[in-house]
């Protein structure tokens, strides 16, 4: 009995620290979040001299579309290489505006279209793809199918341009 005892007891005593040991994991990785996007945050506030982090993620996005452009010298051997240009934007509260503009450089043609999105209500955590034989990265909407922008295939620049749009649409989500 004594044994029986003694077995319930260090039964209950690895259930306890368990217990604590989950509850204290769990609560560290909120924190970790936090400091993981603060120290973005501020990284980008210093890179673009703003104390804004609207206005940072704003720059952020652009610069990285400006840099990572999908430029016809990009696409050799293709029939009609064009240059695919965006620039993001902020337009009434809560509503983001892509511009994208495609130049053909065979017959000098430019195609601007508008895609405006509203940003309430939609998953904030954009996805992205960089086909192996592909020459594009593609970044998709809320919906994981709609692509909403293309950049060169560099996938650590499709994983930054995600993450700052990421952080934009839950910036301008929290009004």
């Amino acid at each position: 009995m004594l044994q029986h005892l003694s077995r319930a007891l260090l039964a209950l005593r690895w259930l306890t620290l368990s217990l604590i040991t989950a509850s204290s994991l769990s609560l560290a990785q909120p924190v970790l979040e936090s400091s993981e996007k603060t120290n973005y945050l501020k990284q980008l506030q210093q890179q673009h001299a703003t104390n804004n982090e609207r206005t940072a993620l704003l720059a952020e996005v652009n610069a990285l579309l400006s840099q990572y452009a999908l430029r016809a010298g990009y696409q050799v051997g293709q029939s009609n290489p064009q240059d695919f240009l965006y620039s993001v934007s902020l337009q009434k509260p809560g509503e983001l505006l892509i511009r994208e503009e495609i130049r053909s450089n065979q017959n000098a043609a430019l195609e601007v279209r508008s895609n405006r999105i509203n940003v309430f209500g939609i998953d904030p955590f954009l996805s992205y793809a960089c086909p192996a034989q592909g020459i594009r990265c593609v970044i998709f909407g809320d919906d994981k199918k709609t692509a909403i922008l293309t950049i060169v295939r560099d996938p650590e620049a499709a994983k930054q341009l995600a993450k700052a749009l990421s952080y934009l649409i839950r910036n301008l989500q929290r009004g």
